[in-house]
C-alpha cells in the first residue's frame, strides 16, 4: 500500500494515467461511431407499412439499421413492387444510405444530406392509359392543409444501377 502511495506522487504516472483515459475515450468512440444497430422486425415492418399505403403498392426491406452516432439509416434488400403482383417489380436497391441532418429538425424541415443507392435497377412502363409509376403526390381532391415539414435532398449518389423506360405502346 505504501509504494502505491509513492507511485502516486510521481508526474510520470499521472501522464499515464491520463494518456490511457484519453485512448479509452478515443476508442469508446471509434466504437460508438462504427457499430451499426438493427432496428429490428417492429420498426421494420412499420416502414413496409407506410411505404405500402403511401404508394398503395407493395414495399419490403431486408434490413433496417442504424448507425448510432452519425445517424446513418442503412436499408438493404429494399423493393417497390410492381403494379400487379405478376409484375416486375418498379424499383429494387441492394443497399441504400441515408444521411439525415438531425439539425434542422426543430425547425421543422427534414434535410437528407445524401443518399447512396447501390446496385439498384428502376423499371418504368407506359401502357395505353396508364404507366407503372408510382404516384408520389397527394390526389388532387384531397384538401390542402398546413405542411408539417418540408424536406430537402442535398446529394445523391446511384452507382452500380440500371434505368429501364418501356413503352408498350410504341413499336
Amino acid at each position: 500500500m505504501n509504494i502505491l502511495n509513492r507511485l502516486r506522487r510521481y508526474k510520470g504516472v499521472r501522464y499515464v494515467k491520463v494518456t490511457l483515459a484519453v485512448w479509452a475515450c478515443i476508442l469508446a468512440v471509434a466504437v460508438v461511431t462504427t457499430v451499426m444497430v438493427d432496428l429490428g422486425p417492429a420498426v421494420r415492418h412499420r416502414a413496409e407499412a407506410l411505404g405500402t399505403s403511401t404508394w398503395k403498392r407493395p414495399v419490403r426491406i431486408g434490413k433496417l439499421s442504424i448507425r448510432l452516432l452519425t445517424g446513418h439509416i442503412v436499408v438493404d434488400d429494399f423493393s417497390i413492387a410492381g403494379l400487379e403482383p405478376t409484375d416486375r417489380p418498379f424499383f429494387t436497391a441492394k443497399r441504400l444510405e441515408v444521411l439525415l441532418d438531425w439539425s434542422t429538425a426543430l425547425r421543422r424541415d427534414v434535410t437528407i444530406s445524401s443518399v447512396e443507392m447501390t446496385d439498384w435497377q428502376m423499371v418504368v412502363e407506359k401502357w395505353d392509359n396508364r404507366t407503372n409509376f408510382p404516384k408520389f403526390t397527394r390526389d388532387e381532391n384531397e384538401p390542402r392543409g398546413p405542411r408539417r415539414f418540408t424536406t430537402t435532398l442535398r446529394h445523391l449518389r446511384a452507382w452500380r444501377g440500371n434505368f429501364t423506360y418501356e413503352d408498350h405502346d410504341s413499336p
